[in-house]
């Protein structure tokens, strides 16, 4: 069993986002090294005065990787702002006794807040049978992930829209002048700019409601891209008219799967369609690139007509 430093985690696990990736279990990319690690350094920098304290244990491949930031003894994962990654990464059986294990090194009682468990797998038996033997077991709604299925190619992916979407994608404009280009070999600096550009334009920063408005989000996303351009994995589109950008698309590649992150149009393009464009784009360069899966992220209404199937998380709360 092997102890890491937070500064040897974030400075490139070996091996980590390998387990990651071999793990059917958890929404993969929000499980990896890049966005917890800067999910923990720009998200919750503030959320205590104290020192944070890690527990990151590999052990065998099998990883525990938690924080305390409040020096409470209640451990969460380095994400917590959505708790859509999984902390507990590798054989169920084997990270549930790391977890045990981490909770008997504990002076007295420990909590631990494990996010980001698919509902009725293994990980998820292996914790339940564990909160019958613990003081305190709790279960929570987590945020839903809905996700296109691409192994058959988009034709294929297409059949199986309704109807009325179907009719819909036939219609879409072509001959309007709108192109979509590819800017993820571009400069990072380059790339954000151009992404806030747009953002400022949206009805969203208008009324004052826009994630980039917050500085927390702002650096976030801002040290997302840096980090998936320096690792190959960032994809992201956008669509100009007269040389001018209107909407982009933006998320990330791993674990041959595609995860959504953000996608934005001006306001007043909304009438030529810009966002299915983008997406219907995305989803043929997806398959193109030889991707099984399109993560399109947290549920809403509007993704059911896109997705293939709603895979449900949940987050356990645990007293050792």
């Amino acid at each position: 069993m092997k102890r890491l430093s937070y500064r040897e985690f974030h400075s490139g696990p070996v091996g980590f986002d390998a387990a990651v990736s071999a793990q059917g279990e958890i929404a993969k990319f929000c499980s990896s090294s890049i966005w917890i690690s800067a999910a923990n350094e720009f998200l919750h920098a503030g959320d205590s005065n104290r020192e944070p304290e890690y527990c990151i244990v590999e052990d065998d491949g099998n990883w525990l990787v938690m924080v305390d930031r409040g020096g409470r003894g209640i451990w969460f994962p380095l994400e917590s702002a959505w708790m859509f990654g999984c902390p507990l990464i590798g054989e169920p059986e084997v990270c549930v006794d790391m977890l045990k294990r981490h909770g008997s090194e504990m002076s007295g009682s420990a909590g631990f807040c494990i996010g980001g468990v698919r509902n009725e797998r293994e990980l998820h038996r292996r914790l339940r049978k564990l909160g019958l033997a613990s003081s305190r077991y709790e279960e929570f709604p987590a945020t839903d992930c809905m996700v296109i299925e691409l192994e058959d190619g988009y034709q294929s992916w297409l059949g199986r829209r309704s109807k009325k979407f179907q009719k819909s994608v036939r219609q879409l404009p072509s001959e309007d002048g709108i192109e979509i280009v590819d800017g993820s070999k571009d400069d990072v600096n380059f790339l954000f700019r151009r992404v806030i550009a747009i953002q400022k334009q949206t009805y969203k920063w208008q009324e004052g409601t826009d994630i980039f408005q917050g500085n927390d989000y702002l650096m976030f996303y801002r040290h997302l891209l840096e980090r998936l351009s320096q690792s190959g994995r960032l994809r992201i589109l956008f669509a100009r008219k007269d040389k001018e950008d209107i909407a982009y698309i933006l998320g990330a590649e791993f674990a041959n799967q595609y995860r959504g992150l953000q996608m934005s149009y001006v306001a007043g393009v909304k009438s030529s369609a810009i966002g299915n464009r983008l997406q219907l784009e995305n989803i043929q360069r997806c398959v193109e690139a030889g991707l099984e899966e399109y993560d399109l992220g947290m549920y809403s209404t509007y993704k059911e007509r896109w997705a293939d199937r709603q895979d449900e998380y949940l987050a356990a709360f645990v007293v050792l």
